[in-house]
């Protein structure tokens, strides 16, 4: 019996310390804030992970947050630009808990922090959109601001979140624009003009280059002629110079220029082909039994043997 009773006492003292810890100790995770109230009363904020001491409630209480970012994204809302175009946008904005006593204090709920963003997203859009044209967002520009204007809306909704609502605003982003009809249909022919603008100043500048190389190319091929004709007048001279020297030899004896030139002509028959040709028709004289070669004896023909007589 002795031996039950003190077991009995050890648990319920166990019971009791443990009970008394968890009166007396909370813990913060990693992704989480805490704000300790004494008596109702924000006394102590934590933002660091870990185990910390408290009095019991009803003392002192212990409230934690998330502070992980989350991602707030509203509707389409239409905004008019500078040059007078509706334009409809849609932002998406990251959010965490930076001072959970003044979020605390001014907002309360998550809920109510998006409603909150959404209201100061609304008015730094209108605000900032509203001093840029439209061709800042749609353009076929580069060098276009659209980056500026997010980068502006982000700053406008980042100090003034953190200022009044104790909320941090890591990123902001345009993640749709849209266009109503009427202003779609402009923009398409603005992009139009714009493209037809570069399209004819790359065919000017193209016809331009083609000028000029045709240019080059008839000046190349006119100095490649004139360096051809030039080289054919000193061959052509050169040949009338030889072919002279020959012509005085065959001045000298017509008959044995003739002959000649009536070989040449037979030797350039290579040719297999067959002539019905009488023997009269340069240059196929020569081949006559009675042609004359100039210079040479003409052959003697020996007497011509008398038939035998029949034997009786």
């Amino acid at each position: 019996m002795k031996t039950r009773g003190k077991i009995t006492i050890l648990v319920a003292l166990l019971l009791v310390a443990t009970l008394l810890i968890f009166l007396i100790s909370f813990q913060v995770r990693v992704n989480e804030t805490a704000i300790v109230y004494t008596f109702r009363r924000a006394t102590r904020t934590l933002t660091e992970p870990g185990l910390y001491w408290k009095l019991p409630y009803p003392i002192q209480t212990v409230t934690t947050y998330d502070k992980r970012t989350s991602i707030y994204e509203g509707k389409f809302q239409e905004y008019l630009t500078k040059d007078q175009h509706n334009l409809i946008v849609n932002i998406a904005v990251g959010w965490a808990i930076a001072d959970p006593r003044l979020f605390e204090d001014k907002v309360g709920t998550r809920a109510k922090a998006e409603e909150k963003l959404g209201a100061l997203v609304g008015g730094a859009a209108n605000s900032i959109i509203n001093s840029h044209d439209l061709a800042d967002f749609v353009s076929t520009d580069p060098d276009h601001q659209y980056g500026a204007v997010e980068a502006a809306i982000h700053r406008a909704v980042r100090d003034e979140a953190l200022a009044q609502y104790g909320l941090s605003v890591p990123f902001l982003w345009i993640t749709q624009l849209g266009l109503p009809e009427d202003v779609t249909r402009q923009v398409f022919e603005r992009n139009k003009e714009e493209r037809g603008s570069k399209a004819k100043a790359l065919r000017a500048e193209g016809d331009s280059k083609a000028e000029t190389i045709r240019a080059d190319a008839d000046r190349q091929a006119k100095e490649i002629l004139s360096k051809a004709e030039a080289e054919a007048r000193i061959i052509r001279g050169e040949g009338d110079k030889i072919a002279a020297k020959h012509y005085e030899v065959f001045k000298q004896d017509p008959e044995l220029a003739n002959f000649l030139s009536s070989l040449e002509a037979i030797r350039n028959l290579r040719k297999r082909t067959t002539y019905i040709l009488t023997t009269d028709t340069p240059p196929y004289n020569l081949l006559s039994p009675d042609a004359k070669i100039p210079g040479a004896t003409p052959p003697t023909r020996g007497p011509s043997a008398s038939p035998k007589g029949t034997e009786k």
